[in-house]
């Protein structure tokens, strides 16, 4: 259910080297002070120092550009032109980069340097280092860790492709088996139990029931690949033969994508996926396939068996069960003991342990990871900063809410999204409340025994999530996406910002010009801010109860916009196909109507500044006026190079349009962009006919 950044002018081989050299200066003094209490501080206060900053931040962007592409006719390739020589995309290891991994690799570097510190301050931040400890020695060709695998799986049986003739299929069942792993484990295979808020009261909690949140969508030219890596790892893990492997490989990977084809609805809210029916209803209605009750009774515990719960999806529990139906049991039995041991399997080489390892931790102990590094560079004057760009994005919304430009929404429907905003409210995930002690406290971590460290974190969080079916309604959480990007929280109405986008110079700084943090913090806040009023987010009021809000007039109204983005959007090509026509069009939606709020906000900042403080909103040697620093920051956020061979299934499978046409496609659909780079009526990015919904 998570569905939810004065000096001569540079060459670009002197501004990539000024680029370079500053990410090694700024890296040497991040590194932790000798004392420990004391919060990171980086001392750069003098002139000098502050010229440097601004100077290197203008070598990072310059060596981005490609300024042989004229602004008007392709202000992507403009911007971010040489984004791919300095970070390549390469066809086996990392088929994408953007610049948000750069950031999630940044905030990995400081997490990496503080566990191989001996720098903790408490208890459970010495429990978080144990456990990087011990996923530093683990080894796939270690024998212990091979029978620690088999005490694992062997709690739920045996892999049938191990036992061959002698494994007894009628004594395997399916739902009993995941079941009980999701109680114990908190493992989601093949179907899921959530608890959270119900969408439509958020005063009681509600039983959900779908698919796993881990699943993806498959890249068919990575099928092959993908086989032939777990057909490895079964013959690294338990001596399987090699035809074996490969065969076993190949049947459990294509019930994972045969689970997945088909089994979502395309273009729907969240309200159109979800179905509330009463547990008895399910149970005829699926007495064959499964016993829906005991299912929910060894999961939830045979007390805790609701009467009420949401299908979440219900196209994929229909495809599943039809899928499970046609599929041979040895091949679910391999699969359902595989995706158990999921989370324990080394996926890396030797060489790159320690950055893995660091992920895994991350992973493990996500709000964890999150609070300490924050706590260790913490600034209240930048947090002062985000609360201000906000004060201004939610002020600028509210005084256009407030006017006469958007007509097309009656004056009983504008009053009630200007209470949506007033409610809104933007929290950095500092996870400062949050009871570590609780969830870890009473965990023992061995340094030396990484399968039972993730078991028992797992269990862990098996009983904090099953604890929520007592605790008060909360909606579920996705840290896995918190972790790197701002998002909005459709059923608390909030906004919640990362504690990785926080750190320094990536996007924004004290010394570098207001442009680049209103191009890019503002705008970011902007868009979260919009998914409370996009095309799923109209259906949610104030409070974040599904209880649609708007008018009949207002809905036609918008519906005849969002046709417009429906139509732009699919007639743009990448990797040789259109991209595909959705009638969810909430990200085009908030992309379009953020950067228009955000340099709306940015223009209110400027008309309220002194001469002194605008004669610092340029960069020297950046032939560019503020307000093209503007647009250059905000397009700079989606450079990315994708290999080509994968933009096609990229691009299905992200409800985003790729980076390039979130930055052509909302600029030129904004007249403001045109006018800052002069452009003239025939250039490209100034079409004679526009989007526009806010």
């Amino acid at each position: 259910m998570a569905r939810i950044m004065s000096g001569r002018c540079l060459t670009a081989d002197g501004a990539l080297r000024l680029a370079v050299f500053w990410l090694v200066l700024t890296s040497a003094l991040a590194l932790p002070a000798e004392d420990a209490s004391t919060p990171v501080r980086d001392d750069l206060t003098t002139d000098y120092a502050k010229q440097i900053i601004r100077q290197s931040k203008v070598a990072e962007m310059k060596s981005m550009l490609n300024t042989r592409i004229a602004p008007c006719d392709d202000f992507y390739s403009y911007a971010c032109g040489n984004w791919h020589r300095h970070n390549p995309a390469q066809l086996l290891r990392n088929i994408m980069t953007d610049t948000f991994q750069l950031m999630s690799k940044g905030f990995d570097r400081r997490l990496q340097r503080l566990l191989q510190s001996g720098q903790m301050k408490t208890n459970l931040e010495e429990k978080l280092q144990n456990f990087y400890q011990s996923c530093l020695v683990i080894q796939r060709e270690d024998v212990q860790y091979k029978l620690a695998l088999q005490t694992i799986y062997r709690e739920y049986g045996e892999f049938p492709m191990l036992e061959g003739p002698r494994w007894n299929a009628s004594d395997f069942i399916w739902w009993r088996t995941v079941a009980d792993i999701q109680h114990k484990y908190g493992k989601q295979i093949i179907l899921a139990v959530d608890v959270m808020s119900d969408i439509a009261n958020h005063t009681v909690n509600r039983v959900y029931l779908g698919p796993p949140d881990n699943k993806h969508t498959p890249i068919p030219m990575l099928n092959s690949l993908e086989d032939a890596a777990v057909a490895e790892d079964l013959q690294q893990y338990f001596a399987v033969d090699k035809h074996l492997a490969k065969q076993t490989a190949k049947e459990m990977n294509g019930l994972e994508r045969n689970l997945i084809a088909g089994g979502f609805s395309h273009g729907g809210s969240l309200a159109d996926d979800l179905t509330l029916y009463t547990v008895s209803e399910l149970e005829e209605r699926y007495s064959e396939q499964l016993n829906i009750t005991e299912f929910l009774g060894l999961v939830l515990g045979e007390d805790n068996v609701p009467e009420h719960i949401y299908v979440y999806s219900e196209s994929y529990l229909n495809n599943t069960l039809r899928t499970l139906q046609s599929t041979p049991t040895p091949t679910i039995g391999n699969y359902v003991l595989w995706k158990l041991l999921e989370p324990y399997s080394i996926d890396t080489k030797p060489s790159e342990m320690r950055n893995w390892c660091t992920e895994q931790t991350k992973k493990y102990f996500a709000k964890l990871t999150d609070h300490m590094i924050y706590e260790r560079y913490r600034s209240p004057e930048a947090e002062a900063e985000v609360h201000s760009v906000w004060k201004q994005i939610r002020e600028t919304f509210r005084q256009q809410l407030a006017g006469d430009k958007l007509d097309w929404i009656s004056n009983k429907t504008r009053q009630l999204a200007i209470e949506k905003l007033d409610r809104m409210q933007l929290y950095i995930n500092s996870y400062d409340h949050e009871d570590f002690e609780a969830l870890y406290g009473d965990m023992a971590v061995d340094k030396l025994n990484y399968v039972l460290n993730v078991q028992q974190v797992l269990k862990a969080k098996a009983k904090w999530n099953l604890n929520r079916l007592h605790s008060a309604p909360a909606s579920l959480e996705a840290t896995d996406v918190l972790g790197f990007t701002a998002a909005y929280n459709i059923l608390d109405n909030n906004i919640t910002i990362p504690v990785a986008l926080m750190q320094p110079r990536y996007f924004w700084d004290a010394n570098y010009p207001q442009a680049l943090k209103y191009g890019t913090l503002g705008y970011l806040l902007a868009h979260e801010m919009i998914h409370g009023f996009d095309d799923e987010g109209r259906t949610y009021d104030a409070n974040g109860n599904l209880a649609p809000w708007w008018d009949d007039k207002s809905r036609y109204e918008f519906e005849e916009k969002r046709k417009c983005f429906q139509a732009q959007y699919h007639a743009y090509k990448y990797g040789g196909t259109h991209l595909p026509e959705s009638v969810e069009q909430s990200e085009n939606i908030a992309d379009n109507a953020g950067i228009k709020l955000a340099y709306k906000a940015y223009q209110r900042w400027l008309e309220q500044q002194p001469p002194e403080v605008l004669e610092q909103e340029t960069l020297a040697g950046f032939e560019l006026n503020n307000r093209q620093l503007f647009f250059v920051s905000f397009a700079q956020l989606w450079c990315d190079d994708v290999q080509s061979f994968f933009k096609t299934s990229v691009a299905k499978a992200d409800n985003h349009a790729p980076g390039m046409y979130r930055v052509i496609g909302s600029l030129s659909n904004f007249q403001e962009f045109s006018w800052v780079f002069n452009c003239s009526q025939q250039a490209p990015m100034d079409p004679e006919f526009k989007c526009a919904i806010y």
